[in-house]
């Protein structure tokens, strides 16, 4: 008799995770274009942290959709490819700090015991922005010379809380609505 393979994601996670990808390749392009109209007018370095949190709401709503650990990283790397493959500037680098966003919120919802609760989500967005930042800021900051301290610590403490507020706590109203509609989990969530 043969055994039966058992893959950890089955295949309706497996596309869950890959339409949340999409989605957020193709909102955090979006806002690349942005960051760099911005970045064109104004001439400023710093980015637009305060939206730091959009490109993690995909990433919290896979683990709050698939609960399993490394839903979030896995779709923050599927994130990353979508975003090289539509032309991010940062090229194959981009697929680096948006896992490292799919870390971070795999890591805070595996230690806060994946409970479906506002304030796990909303540890889980800030982490994961705040991870996306450092790494691309600290990568970038490399060839100048080293990183500057404070203002690293403000964009990422900027990115924490837009993670927070934009991956987090949306998050798990959306999620807590994609439930109570029957389309996703359980009703009493």
């Amino acid at each position: 008799m043969k055994a039966v393979r058992r893959h950890f994601f089955v295949l309706p996670e497996l596309l869950t995770m890959a339409a949340l990808a999409a989605l957020g390749g193709v909102t955090s392009s979006a806002i690349s274009v942005l960051r760099a109209a911005v970045h064109g007018v104004v001439g400023s370095p710093v980015g637009l942290q305060f939206l730091a949190g959009i490109h993690v709401l995909w990433p919290v709503l896979a683990v709050g959709l698939v609960r399993k650990p490394g839903a979030a990283t896995v779709t923050a790397a599927v994130t990353g490819v979508v975003e090289l493959l539509a032309g991010n500037p940062h090229g194959l680098f981009v697929v680096l700090y948006a896992a490292a966003a799919g870390v971070g919120v795999d890591l805070v919802w595996m230690v806060l015991g994946g409970r479906h609760h506002p304030v796990t989500y909303m540890l889980a967005g800030g982490t994961g922005a705040a991870a996306n930042v450092l790494v691309l800021k600290f990568v970038f900051s490399l060839s100048q010379g080293g990183v500057v301290g404070a203002a690293l610590l403000v964009l990422a403490t900027t990115a924490f809380v837009s993670g927070m507020l934009l991956a987090g706590l949306l998050g798990w109203s959306l999620l807590k609505a994609l439930r109570r509609a029957g389309i996703a989990g359980t009703a009493t969530a």
